[in-house]
């Protein structure tokens, strides 16, 4: 089997990339990534990518058919990650998080991929009260990181059928260790305040509450 990881030079990618090298072993492991944070390593003696067959550097707005040929299952990390840059960005972030990822789908689909797996997020569910929320409650994207996540979602499983398999996972917030370590994310930054400080600062009265995933 040959697969594509987008965005294997980030936070996620690196464990990601990992995983698939100790549990698919025969598998042909490709990364695809602009290499923008590929300097940012978080202690690792060695290149992450040292574990993948091949290392691609590329826009994922710039992926064709003819690119795709050849692969079997795709997962899609590629994305502008956060609320602030959404806000900052909203027509790159809907340009990137949507338009790209949905194209990528189309042409994975017209290359004979079999597989398509996209990272989205819960933040689709926005704020939520009372129980928790599953892949049937109503969603409140409330920001275009958020809609961009839904948007995208909606799209690609529209491409879905007997020979293209699409899964749209709703990741909570990561956190953990990484060898590209993000320090922007709630329980990571709470660890390092603590660390260099003593303290965890808090934004809020305490009440709020959400789910976290370990990379």
């Amino acid at each position: 089997m040959k697969i594509l990881i987008t965005g294997n030079m980030g936070y996620v990618g690196p464990a990601l990339v990992r995983h698939f090298r100790q549990n698919f072993v025969d598998s042909e492991l490709i990364g695809l990534d602009t290499g923008f944070f590929a300097h940012c390593l978080t202690g690792a003696k060695l290149m992450p990518e040292a574990l993948l067959d091949e290392q691609w550097f590329s826009d994922v707005r710039e992926v064709a058919p003819i690119d795709l040929e050849g692969i079997n299952a795709v997962v899609h990390l590629a994305a502008i990650s956060n609320d602030p840059m959404g806000k900052a960005f909203e027509a790159v972030t809907a340009e990137i998080n949507q338009h790209a990822s949905v194209n990528l789908a189309a042409a994975s689909k017209e290359a004979g991929v079999r597989s398509f797996v996209f990272a989205s997020s819960c933040s689709v569910y926005g704020y939520a009260e009372g129980d928790a929320r599953d892949e049937n409650s109503e969603l409140n994207p409330l920001t275009e990181y958020a809609r961009s996540k839904i948007g995208t979602e909606a799209e690609i499983e529209a491409l879905a059928d007997d020979s293209f398999a699409v899964t749209c996972l709703r990741f909570p917030t990561a956190c953990g260790m990484s060898d590209r370590l993000r320090l922007d994310l709630v329980l990571n930054d709470f660890v390092a305040s603590a660390v260099a400080t003593g303290k965890i600062q808090i934004l809020s009265d305490g009440t709020p509450w959400r789910p976290l995933i370990d990379v």
